[in-house]
């Protein structure tokens, strides 16, 4: 059986969930309307996952896990600001020719009035309609309105981009944790096979057959190997002396020195400390 996927699911409210937020963008206007839907269309999708993968917890926590981030990065949508600007109109050139047109007129109007009364009123007309046109074409300040609002199309390109994200990361998640457990449940046998080697298998072998054989002889022979085989693993028996006091416990006696337990050390390393015996002063 196919597994179902995240982005599966998604694609299949694409056609309904951009016509909602086309609306919202172009008829409600109404940023945070797109944001719930998005959610909402998300958290249907998680809840059908989850409900296809009802026998397996450790997929729907993870589900779980790298949906909760999208759910709340959906509010990114309303971090935009939009402010009202002003703006100036440039000042027109041939308003400004208008404006020295009809003080022209008014001059000439002015000259020509004692000796033509229309050529005047003519003039006086002519400074009015330029007058009048310099007025209305000179500049003036306006108030420009800016909407943020939002692409349909970029947005659903992002939850689709994100949803197969989810996917990729929810597989290899579980894959790792799988892989985990496979680990976990082999490395008890992995390890018993490493400390025990032929060797010391052999040597515990023997010691054992002489701690059921009730044998003295045979158990003191078979601990003679034991020097050999410590030796074979980088690991020094030895013995006191008063220049080994240092790795030593020293208990007080009235016979001659003698070690009771030999000190184990590798290199310089001291690996267990040894006990002997020391005559008091």
């Amino acid at each position: 059986m196919k597994q179902i996927s995240l982005e599966a699911l998604i694609k299949e409210e694409e056609e309904k969930l951009l016509n909602q937020l086309r609306a919202d963008d172009m008829v409600d206007k109404n940023r945070l309307q797109s944001v719930s839907r998005l959610q909402d269309a998300l958290s249907r999708a998680l809840l059908r996952y989850n409900a296809a993968c009802s026998g397996d917890g450790m997929r729907q926590a993870v589900a779980d896990s790298v949906t909760a981030p999208a759910l709340d990065m959906a509010g990114l949508l309303l971090s935009g600001t939009a402010e009202k600007e002003i703006s100036k109109r440039p000042v027109r050139s041939w308003a400004v020719a208008a404006l020295l047109s009809a003080v022209v007129c008014v001059l000439a109007g002015a000259l020509i009035f004692p000796r033509s009364y229309e050529g005047g009123c003519i003039l006086m007309a002519l400074a009015a309609v330029a007058a009048f046109l310099s007025g209305r074409l000179w500049y003036g300040e306006r108030e420009v309105q800016i909407r943020a609002g939002i692409d349909a199309d970029v947005v659903w390109k992002n939850i689709d981009r994100a949803a197969g994200t989810m996917d990729r990361k929810i597989e290899a998640l579980c894959l790792l944790v799988e892989q985990s457990i496979t680990d976990a449940q082999n490395a008890p046998a992995s390890s018993v096979s490493a400390q025990f080697d032929a060797d010391r298998l052999k040597l515990i072998s023997d010691l054992l057959e002489a701690l059921y054989a009730d044998n003295g002889s045979l158990a003191l022979q078979q601990l003679k190997k034991l020097r050999p085989y410590l030796r074979s693993r980088g690991i020094d028996v030895v013995d006191y002396a008063p220049e080994y006091e240092d790795m030593f416990e020293l208990l007080p006696t009235k016979m001659s020195p003698a070690t009771l337990r030999p000190a184990l050390c590798s290199g310089e390393k001291l690996l267990l400390a040894g006990r002997a015996t020391r005559p008091s002063a």
